[in-house]
Parts: structure tokens; sequence; C-alpha cells
């Protein structure tokens, strides 16, 4: 895996699998976050964002959208 400086001025083929890119930008992953990308990507299982059902399932609380998310 190669670290690389940055990504200003990439574009798609400049990217390889397994890049590492270290940068001081960041954000904290919102629930908002979490809603927006479960509707963006048809996932409306309740799972995601009803408390209510979720704690009643295996897992005791809301998942993730997609695994990685938060």
């Amino acid at each position: 895996m190669a670290i690389k400086e940055g990504w200003t001025g990439r574009v798609f083929e400049d990217f390889e699998v397994g890049d590492i890119f270290r940068h001081a930008l960041g954000r904290t992953v919102l629930a908002t976050d979490n809603i927006w990308f479960t509707l963006l990507t048809m996932n409306t299982n309740p799972i995601h964002f009803d408390h209510a059902y979720a704690a009643k399932t295996e897992f005791g609380r809301k998942r993730d959208g997609q695994s990685g998310l938060g």
C-alpha cells in the first residue's frame, strides 16, 4: 500500500486499490448522514432509522446504512 500526499487535482484513474491518503480533514457522521445514505441506496429497512423497531431486533439498536458509516 502506497501512502500518497493529498488528493488535490487527482482524477479517478489516479487512484489504486490500497492507496492511503493522510489528511487533516474530517467530520462526524451524524444520524442525518445515515438517513440520507439509507434513502439514497433505497435500503428502507426500518432497522436503519426506526428506533422502536430496531430495539426489538437482535442488535438492540439502529444499524448504520452501510458498514463504515458510523
